[in-house]
């Protein structure tokens, strides 16, 4: 009994030393990037950025520094960097395995080298950018899918043309073309009333589209590798996939 005691005593502390590294590694992470908010240096901030830094579609990625610092109001706003700034490490943040570090349920995400790799906010400054670019973009289609509320990704394949649309409060619309045409050519396809399926709170999630025995699947990816691509389509009959093509373009 004394030995089995022995043992369990013995593995509770190397939980216990295993749990306390690992939140050290974290905390080394992320609070160098609570220090460069609180001093509100765009400089200092600019240098914890994983680049190119992901916006919202049709938003353009930030690429380096030099953009970011110039774009920093439309990410960070007056709320954001002090929300950043008055974190607390023990109750705000949270590790998620591979996917990184998130403050607040995923607002911000941060990698375990202290870069921050997602924004998930969008403010005012950023959504007026965002309607310009909307309506200059309606402009550029076909008469036929030049008519939505909300652009959601436009994605280029080896092989295809892929625009998804929100049509109004989560009425996704799914249109495509062969590689070789031009958006404001009629698409080959248009399929409406897709679904959208969120993956854990990393933000990873794919939108789905029905054509009778065929589902078209688009899988977007927000947190990943180096290596991930923006996304992928995979198309099934019934549930046999019968093609896959990695995003080789998210404008």
């Amino acid at each position: 009994m004394k030995y089995l005691n022995y043992i369990l005593l013995c593995l509770f502390l190397l939980f216990t030393s295993n749990t306390f590294a690992l939140e050290q590694r974290y905390h080394e992470s992320v609070l160098p990037v609570i220090a460069a908010f609180k001093t509100q240096d765009k400089t200092a901030i600019a240098a914890h950025i994983r680049y190119p830094l992901k916006r919202q579609y049709p938003l353009p990625d930030i690429k380096n520094e030099a953009e970011f610092i110039n774009r920093f109001d439309e990410v960070f706003d007056d709320e954001l960097v002090a929300v950043i700034a008055s974190s607390n490490i023990n109750t705000d943040w949270e590790k998620v395995g591979w996917h990184g570090i998130m403050l607040y349920n995923g607002v911000l995400w941060v990698d375990t080298d202290g870069k921050i790799i997602t924004v998930n906010t969008q403010n005012v400054t950023e959504r007026a950018f965002a309607e310009r670019l909307i309506e200059h973009d309606k402009q550029s289609l076909h008469s036929s899918v030049n008519t939505f509320k909300k652009p959601i990704l436009n994605w280029k394949t080896a092989n295809y043309h892929i625009r998804v649309d929100d049509l109004d409060d989560g009425n996704y619309r799914y249109a495509v073309w062969s590689i070789d045409k031009k958006i404001s050519e009629k698409p080959d396809m248009i399929l409406l009333n897709g679904d959208i399926t969120f993956e854990g709170s990393g933000g990873n999630h794919n939108y789905t589209f029905k054509n009778g025995r065929y589902s078209y699947v688009l899988q977007v990816t927000i947190i990943g590798c180096d290596t991930s691509p923006p996304g992928w389509l995979e198309v099934y009959k019934d549930e046999q996939r019968v093609l896959s093509e990695d995003v080789i373009s998210a404008i």
